[in-house]
């Protein structure tokens, strides 16, 4: 068993004075390729101490005494699409914002901000959103590698931002992320071009499941899904109609 104490950084926000999501999942989650789910059970904050306890395949982080996030191997609930034509992602980042971000000071896509620099756009069909990722030397660690943690990130944003394309059949209210899940395949390297793609793959009246797929090189490097659960008025708002195709 080992345990690690991991300051949370206001530099790594999503919704104003919360940790990203993702971030913290990944922070979890560790250099594992997976598959892997992190039930995230409480919102964490800058400024806060979480201790990582592993223990074989299990890992918890707590706040204090306060179990806030677990991860477990669990196969995803998504399975990787056909990638979409690479020309196709390009001209559709190249497009203006179809709408306002929500969080400008988010970590993942926020524009304000020093962040990892996500580009994500509607790829047009009213079903995907897609993104280009060209990390940052800033985010790599010595050797060239993102760090799994950033990646997550991405990931959090990409799949969220697919509702605003393509919102789920009961609209309305606010949902959080309940769990997220990755597999990874390769790693992201400083000094490339990569593709994201999203889409929403089911909901019903308790939550919303997303997933993403994203591209390098070389072909496939990881996968991911998202399920978000329904608030009532707490968290990402939910659109009630699509603000982009």
């Amino acid at each position: 068993m080992s345990a690690d104490v991991i300051e949370l950084l206001d530099t790594y926000v999503g919704m104003p004075d919360t940790m990203q999501g993702g971030y913290v999942a990944g922070i979890a989650a560790g250099s594992s390729d997976g598959p892997v789910r992190v039930r995230i059970r409480k919102a964490t904050h800058p400024g806060q101490h979480l201790t990582r306890v592993q223990d074989n395949d299990s890992v918890q982080l707590f706040r204090d005494s306060e179990l806030v996030m677990s991860v477990v191997p669990d196969a995803l609930h998504v399975s990787p699409r056909s990638p979409l034509p690479r020309e196709a992602i390009d001209e559709a980042v190249a497009r203006p914002m179809a709408w306002e971000p929500p969080y400008p000071t988010c970590i993942g896509c926020g524009h304000e901000v020093d962040g990892l620099g996500v580009e994500i756009r509607p790829f047009g069909d009213g079903k995907h959103v897609v993104g280009l990722w060209s990390p940052a030397p800033q985010w790599a660690d010595d050797t060239g590698v993102i760090p799994r943690e950033f990646v997550w990130t991405a990931f959090d944003c990409v799949t969220a931002y697919v509702l605003f394309v393509d919102p789920p059949k009961i609209s309305g209210g606010g949902a959080v992320t309940g769990n997220i899940a990755a597999e990874f395949f390769d790693d992201v390297m400083v000094g490339e071009k990569y593709r994201f793609q999203s889409w929403r793959e089911s909901d019903n009246d308790r939550s919303i499941i997303c997933g993403g797929a994203l591209y390098g090189p070389s072909g496939l490097v990881a996968v991911a899904d998202q399920e978000m659960i329904r608030t009532k008025d707490w968290g990402f708002e939910i659109p009630s109609q699509p603000v982009a195709q």
